[in-house]
């Protein structure tokens, strides 16, 4: 065995001896193998690694008996859109999971802790948001049905850390992204872009922004930082600008709540229905039953843009908050 191995290894190698679950076993694994230094020393350890990896997800999966499977990563979307929590080991993404939601994620300080998703529901306002905690991105091994479940998602937020290498952690989990071809939605006119299948809104959170002095480093990052991905700085642990965060989430999925009022009866302002910023009435009407989008004629409209009770026609752009009387 090589002799320059870091004390991460033997400590994951403690992990491994002692886990009882094929799971278990496997993370392990995959956790000494990130922290295996790369030379021409370590490629036959790396190598027994992966057999050993590749062996035990053989037989995990032979335990199964033949019986299809439901696999983990397939979550049912729930909510007014689904964002997915990405990072590296140890950022703070069950962490942050289980602030913004009521699920209740394994936390702890040892990387490799979340080794599949867990979903959460957050509140904003009076609409619930999907938050999916996942395990960590590293270069070794990721299970290739992370990636399939990023391309169900609304939005993709990348947490890293502050006060340990964000700029690579973010290079980072952009390459891996990268080589599975999925990519960034830029602000329209951006062609080459648009062009792109796998296009998803991001938003970079950069977590262990403490206090002031942190302020000050998260100005030099984003001062420094080639990017147009929206960032927002946040403290878990500090619990410092954590409704900012929900707005900006909010913000970034480009929704808008929109409240129906039967005719001659009060609007129902406690289940809005969620639509996209520039949805026009006859997308609204389609969402509150399909039959609508033929029979509509006329709509009346209450909200910012428009006088009380205002009658607009199928193609009245709405605004978010707008009450809206369909006429059939």
């Amino acid at each position: 065995m090589p002799t320059n191995l870091p004390p991460e290894y033997f400590a994951a190698d403690k992990k491994f001896r002692e886990a009882e679950s094929a799971s278990a076993k496997i993370s392990a694994l995959e956790e000494m193998m990130s922290t295996i230094p790369k030379h021409k020393g370590t490629d036959k350890l790396r190598a027994d690694l992966r057999r050993k990896i590749s062996k035990l997800k053989s037989v995990k999966q032979k335990k199964k008996g033949g019986v299809k499977h439901e696999s983990e990563y397939h979550i049912e979307k729930e909510g007014a859109g689904r964002v997915v929590i990405i990072g590296l080991p140890n950022v703070g993404k069950s962490s942050l999971v289980a602030q913004l939601t009521h699920a209740e994620p394994k936390i702890s300080e040892s990387p490799f802790t979340t080794w599949q998703p867990m979903p959460g529901m957050m509140p904003i306002d009076d609409i619930q948001i999907q938050l999916v905690d996942t395990p960590p991105l590293n270069k070794v091994h990721i299970e290739p049905e992370l990636f399939d479940l990023l391309r169900t998602s609304d939005l993709i937020l990348i947490l890293v850390d502050l006060q340990a290498t964000p700029f690579q952690q973010l290079e980072d989990s952009l390459d891996m992204l990268r080589e599975h071809k999925i990519y960034p939605k830029q602000k329209k006119g951006n062609s080459e872009n648009e062009q792109k299948i796998n296009s998803i809104p991001f938003l970079v959170v950069v977590n262990k922004d403490d206090d002031d002095k942190c302020d000050e480093d998260f100005k030099v990052f984003t001062e420094l930082l080639e990017t147009d991905l929206p960032l927002i700085p946040i403290s878990i642990e500090k619990e410092r600008k954590i409704e900012k965060l929900k707005s900006k989430i909010f913000e970034v999925l480009e929704i808008m709540r929109i409240y129906s009022k039967p005719p001659g009866k009060e609007a129902d302002l406690t289940k809005p229905f969620v639509v996209k910023i520039g949805s026009n009435v006859e997308e609204f009407a389609s969402k509150v039953h399909h039959d609508f989008y033929q029979k509509l004629k006329t709509a009346r409209v209450w909200g910012s843009s428009v006088f009380d009770g205002q009658l607009v026609g199928r193609d009245h752009i709405l605004h978010d908050k707008d009450v809206v009387e369909l006429h059939l």
